[in-house]
């Protein structure tokens, strides 16, 4: 009966954590970099002229995107997406939840 209640509560131990998997999909992109728009997104267009706007670069990225000498080239990129608060005119959150896009990785495509 021990052996029976302990493989029970395992059971439902390894259950319990196997529901609890967060999944982040990753998204991988090549485009051209066009500059930061009015509302500070970057800017990209792919070779099928889609326009991408990226709301913020991860923190590990280390290539500066607000320089103007990297306008105009092709970029590999991985990023995937995430949901902020709106903020208002004042600066307070509006309580509504946005989805952008964020930058992971950063290359230079050759």
């Amino acid at each position: 009966m021990k052996k029976l209640f302990t493989a029970a509560i395992m059971l439902l131990i390894a259950v319990s954590f196997s529901a609890k998997k967060v999944t982040i999909q990753e998204n991988k992109l090549v485009a051209t970099f066009k500059g930061v728009t009015e509302n500070d997104y970057y800017k990209f267009i792919d070779d099928q002229k889609v326009e991408h706007l990226f709301y913020d670069l991860d923190e590990n990225v280390e290539l500066g995107l607000e320089d103007d000498e990297n306008i105009g080239k092709k970029f590999s990129i991985t990023w995937s997406s995430k949901e902020i608060d709106e903020i208002n005119n004042e600066g307070d959150e509006t309580g509504v939840k946005l989805t952008v896009k964020t930058i992971l990785t950063i290359t230079k495509f050759k």
